[in-house]
């Protein structure tokens, strides 16, 4: 992978500190200010060197520097004296303040990490969950879930390591001030020599950067591999592909245990540059200091002391430094995905979504709808159709033959490319789309229950049912005599998706959940396709139940199925093709629905 450009890097770094300064404000600011104080107190515990020097008789005369005297003056005029048990008192105490001083800045410093981590988390959901279905289901839920999970906190903890290396700056500033009032020359020589060693160091962060990007796809696909795994654990259990999916494991391991490798010893061979241009710079700084400047012996010693310092202080702040610039690509991903979801986000939700009845009719006007605007074939193609209220209507058709397409097209989950969806009269835009969402009950093929109680997610659809609201909806879907049979009734947890429960099961507590809503219209998409004779028939049942009283809007390949449907529409590649009564549409010879009964798509 070719390293990304200097200019790269630093507009992704500039984009997460408007980023940090933007949210976390008046709290980061405290504790940059904190960092300052924090400075101030390491340039006053430097200065009491020298008094503690005099007092002991080290430095005396010509060999006490401007700074010793000012110290000593400071003490003087605050009426202390100048002994070396007061100086070293004062010492301690300035010391212990400013350990105390820090630690309260690291509080509040991991403060503004979780808050700006939990803004960046709460940020990206808001966005994700306001995207159109169409963009999300072209999606791998395990990207989305690894941005969320893991690449959003290690941008968060950036936030502490871009805090910490505010605090050794601060600590540096302190120093860096003393050392060129000691001696300015000496000092300047050595801020010169560790900036040639930073910018030697250039094309190393820059080499960190892009292995932080390739790490951040491989431990995406590795996240792949598990969800992907466990949503089919069942079906690779029973086609006995876990070694597949051990095999597929083990490579992504292996590439991310290589790219560790690598990342150690990008990092090793970064600390043995650093390691040797620090020593190297101790050595000329002493000869320099020694041979060139002629400095004093007590200046050379507290000269001595804040370099030797500052050499610590600067591996960690190249350190730093790196561990900002291999999480950024984590920062910049993170990004670019939000501003896909922003630019497929649909229309604001209402503060208060109402819900729409349905009085008249569903009218699809003209409706035409493209997955790809690219391709020429269209899903749905100029389809007009009218669904009157509290009808049952049946949808069937081949595969393909835009059956789902046009339900999500009734429910608002895909807009039109072409013409438009009315509800009594209605344009089905805007507002209304969330609105006319809140008066649909939906029962997929593929049933989702969540892993808690009956009960509990029952009331995931309409959370402020009434206990006779829910036994309603259970009796409505023929779910209520083996729902308290259960061994703690509606108490019961389900397992994963519902797995403790029957697939017929499973069905009717989902239609319940439906039904519990009171919908103005239900959709069951192939809901009974994998059910057995008697399931199916409770499911029919409970349609029967509700014939009359809710529009009912059915997917199905089955006879026993479609049969209970007023009216029946026969589709194929997107065009409607026909409709009408079982009766009528059976009795036509060579109509399309007589062709579908006599190919056994139906059966």
């Amino acid at each position: 992978m070719a390293d990304p450009k200097p200019k790269g890097e630093i507009a992704v770094f500039g984009a997460f500190l408007r980023c940090l300064i933007r949210h976390a404000g008046p709290r980061l600011w405290a504790v940059l200010g904190l960092l300052v104080v924090t400075g101030a107190l390491e340039s006053a515990r430097l200065l009491l060197i020298f008094p503690l020097l005099a007092s002991i008789g080290v430095g005396r005369g010509a060999m006490l520097s401007k700074a010793g005297q000012w110290g000593t003056a400071v003490l003087l005029r605050l009426h202390l004296p100048t002994t070396p048990l007061v100086v070293l008192s004062i010492f301690v105490l300035v010391t212990i303040g400013q350990a105390v001083l820090r630690a309260y800045t690291n509080s509040l410093s991991l403060q503004v990490e979780t808050g700006f981590t939990s803004f960046l988390r709460e940020r990206f959901y808001r966005a994700m969950v306001r995207a159109d279905w169409l963009f999300l289901s072209r999606q791998r839920a395990s990207d989305l879930t690894q941005t969320l999970m893991e690449e959003l906190r290690a941008v968060g903890g950036v936030t502490q390591t871009l805090l910490n290396l505010s605090a050794s700056l601060a600590t540096t500033a302190a120093r860096v001030a003393v050392a060129l009032w000691l001696s300015p020359l000496i000092t300047l020589f050595a801020l010169a020599s560790g900036a040639a060693l930073a910018w030697g160091l250039r094309k190393l962060r820059a080499r960190v950067m892009a292995l932080g990007e390739s790490t951040r796809a491989m431990n995406a696909e590795l996240a792949a591999a598990v969800t992907e795994h466990l949503a089919g654990l069942k079906i690779a259990k029973s086609h006995g592909r876990e070694a597949h999916h051990l095999n597929r494991f083990r490579r992504a391991m292996d590439r991310i245990a290589v790219q560790t490798l690598r990342v150690y010893r990008l990092n090793a061979a970064a600390g043995i540059w650093r390691q040797s241009g620090s020593v190297i710079g101790i050595a000329i700084f002493f000869a320099f200091a020694i041979s060139v400047a002629h400095v004093s012996s007590a200046r050379l010693l507290v000269l001595a002391y804040i370099f030797t310092g500052l050499q610590g202080i600067q591996a960690s702040l190249q350190a730093s430094w790196q561990g900002i610039f291999s999480a950024l690509p984590s920062f910049a991903a993170a990004e670019k995905t939000r501003a896909a979801l922003l630019a497929a986000a649909e229309a604001p939700e209402p503060e208060s979504p109402v819900r729409i009845p349905l009085d008249r009719e569903i009218v699809l006007e003209n409706v035409s709808f493209r997955y790809d605007p690219a391709r020429p074939a269209a899903a749905v193609h100029e389809l007009s159709l009218i669904i009157p209220a509290r009808e049952v209507i049946a949808f069937c058709g081949p595969s393909g033959a835009g059956k789902s397409t046009t339900a999500d097209l009734v429910l608002g989950l895909l807009t039109p490319t072409g013409g438009r969806v009315l509800i009594d009269g209605q344009p089905l835009a805007g507002d209304r789309i969330h609105n006319w969402r809140q008066s649909i009950g939906y029962v997929p093929q593929e049933t989702f229950l969540f892993n808690d109680t009956v009960r509990a997610n029952l009331l995931w659809a309409r959370p402020e049912a009434t206990e006779e609201n829910l036994r309603s909806a259970l009796r409505m879907a023929a779910a209520e005599r083996f729902v308290d049979k259960l061994p703690l009734g509606w108490d019961t947890l389900l397992g994963d998706r519902g797995v403790r429960l029957s697939g017929g099961e499973r069905q009717r507590i989902a239609l319940a959940r439906a039904i519990l809503r009171r919908p103005s219209l239900l959709v069951l998409d192939e809901a009974t396709s994998s059910l057995d004779t008697e399931n199916e028939r409770l499911i029919q049942d409970a349609i029967e139940g509700l014939r009359g009283e809710v529009t009912i809007l059915i997917i199905a390949h089955r006879l026993s199925t479609v049969r209970v449907a007023d009216r029946i529409v026969v589709l194929r590649e997107g065009r409607l093709v026909e409709s009408g009564s079982w009766d009528e549409l059976a009795g036509r010879e060579r109509g399309a629905f007589k062709q579908l009964l006599t190919a056994g798509e139906l059966a």
